[in-house]
């Protein structure tokens, strides 16, 4: 997995420390039945050995009902759905979405950067997570509409942004609580946001608010400095405790060539950072934990992480950013801890449609992925414009690339005119071991030491026309048992999302059998257990 650094460590040796440190993890030990509905996913340390073995992603399913909201009232016109929080409310069982909205204000020029500041805070509610509405509300009110679904109004000095939701249950009184950001257009020394103690020292702040039905709000706690940057999802643990992953910027002069629209500064480069925090107001300081590495082109960068718990670990999304030709799309991501990630291929899980279609430009994650029985939904806000301007001949200096002229550096960012979509996977196969090479070379896989015996074994797998899956059961000097090779092993075909696999030996492991060796021809393996 990426290994994580501390962050003034990691900006000389960016490359270097995100190497995959498998060794010291393991598989969280199973306690579900047979008749599980899912089996924990792969993770590369659940191997020893790979041979001709590869990672297959699968990708989403857009919604054949996208664009689900698309902007409409005056206060949305410019954009639905960026940076926010979208899940089902274990309360009423009602899907809610706390996000941003954007009016349709000019587009910028040559000169000037965009005018995010007219973004609000706004919310949302479905039934079933298709057809969403704009509740109406008291708190703000807009020329023409007395009630709007806008929580949290701007005012003269800045804006709110970045709304985390989180819901707690075993809270009676107020299971909702918020985390969000404040983001200043000046300093303003003593500045009292909605009652926030302290004086304003940044122009950027976190702030923490309570409610007992998830609309009106009220503050607990700030200004929190340890956002610095305009990109937060926070998350709470089992024990109530806090983890944060935030955009951050470093300097880096280790690529080949270097992004041309990025941000003014040819050196800078977006990576994620994450914080812990025992009681959400005093945070650690920001550890790296997803950094573009060897294996990534050139001009990549991260913005955002959004996760949902698996057993043995936590599944992930994260927003990858083509500052050459300014796109996003989301790559799927692994990890046992939250801060040690993987990703099991480097291509896109969600691809951009072609462009002037929502989500054709970027595709900004929301957090969090909905889980509903065997499907993840994941929403996100579909932009049909691009990032910045790339053709736009006035721009200077102009650089030659393959026939065409575009712009030397990076432009004011366009507006994001977004609407709300959503993505769904299968839940229990979003990624697989299959052969590297394909037809009729198999490839093989070795798990590391565990205690099988005694146990029986399933898996998850798909075969293909003319292909076979096959496992034999190994002692620690890797040697084949007698009765539980290859050759005793009962071929297993088709689609195949849970079977017992059995040999001449029988069809529990026997002692000393520590490693399984699967074989895959023309198969994809999703997962295994021991039962």
């Amino acid at each position: 997995m990426r290994k994580a650094t501390a962050l003034p460590i990691i900006q000389g040796i960016l490359l270097v420390a995100l190497l995959l440190p498998t060794a010291s993890l393991s598989r969280a030990e199973d306690t579900g039945t047979s008749e599980s509905p899912r089996m924990p996913l792969l993770m590369p340390d659940d191997f020893v050995e790979l041979n001709l073995a590869a990672w297959r992603v699968e990708e989403g399913r857009p919604d054949p009902a996208n664009p689900l909201l698309e902007p409409e009232m005056p206060w949305d016109a410019g954009g639905v759905m960026s940076h926010g929080t979208v899940l089902r409310d274990p309360l009423d069982g009602l899907w809610k979405a706390w996000h941003l909205s954007t009016p349709a204000n000019k587009v910028a020029s040559v000169s000037e950067s965009s005018d995010e500041a007219e973004r609000r805070v706004t919310y949302l509610e479905s039934k079933d997570g298709v057809q969403w509405v704009r509740p109406k509300l008291d708190f703000v009110s807009w020329p023409g509409h007395e009630k709007t679904n806008i929580l949290f109004d701007n005012n003269e000095y800045g804006n709110w942004t970045f709304p985390n939701v989180l819901i707690d249950p075993d809270n009676k009184e107020w299971p909702y609580e918020m985390f969000v950001v404040w983001n200043g257009k000046k300093v303003q020394e003593g500045l009292d946001l909605l009652g926030a103690p302290g004086p304003t020292k940044s122009k950027r702040a976190a702030y923490r608010f309570r409610s007992k039905d998830g609309k009106k709000w009220e503050i607990l706690a700030g200004p929190l400095y340890f956002v610095k940057q305009d990109t937060v999802f926070i998350f709470r643990q089992p024990d109530k405790s806090y983890t944060a992953y935030t955009k951050h910027g470093i300097k880096t002069n280790s690529f080949s060539h270097i992004p041309i629209y990025d941000n003014g500064s040819p050196e800078r480069m977006r990576v994620i950072t994450g914080m812990k925090s025992v009681d959400g107001n005093t945070w650690s300081e920001p550890e790296l934990v997803m950094v573009p590495d060897w294996r990534d082109p050139a001009d990549l960068q991260y913005l955002e992480i959004s996760r949902t718990p698996v057993p043995g670990g936590y599944v992930g999304l994260i927003t990858v950013y083509h500052t050459n030709i300014q796109t996003m799309d989301l790559q799927l991501i692994a990890s046992r801890d939250g801060f040690h990630w993987w990703s099991p291929d480097r291509r896109s899980a969600l691809p951009n449609p072609p462009l002037g279609d929502f989500g054709g430009g970027m595709i900004w994650l929301m957090k969090d992925p909905v889980v509903e029985g065997n499907r993840m939904h994941v929403y996100y806000g579909g932009t049909e414009g691009l990032h910045g301007e790339i053709f736009d001949s006035r721009i200077k200096p102009r650089l030659e690339a393959r026939g065409e002229t575009t712009a030397g550096m990076r432009t004011p960012t366009l507006p994001f005119y977004s609407a709300l979509c959503r993505a769904t996977w299968e839940y229990d196969r979003l990624w697989a071991l299959v052969p590297s090479a394909g037809g009729p070379f198999p490839a093989v896989a070795v798990t590391k030491d565990q205690d099988c015996a005694g146990k029986k074994l399933w898996v998850n797998t798909k075969v293909k026309p003319h292909g076979k899956f096959e496992a034999e059961l190994l002692d620690r000097e890797g040697r084949s048992i007698p009765g539980f090779s290859r050759q005793d092993c009962s071929v297993v075909t088709g689609d195949q999302r849970r079977v017992q696999i059995k040999w001449q030996g029988g069809d529990t492991a026997p002692k000393g059998a520590v490693r399984i060796k699967f074989h895959l021809t023309r198969a994809f393996l999703y997962g295994f257990e021991w039962r």
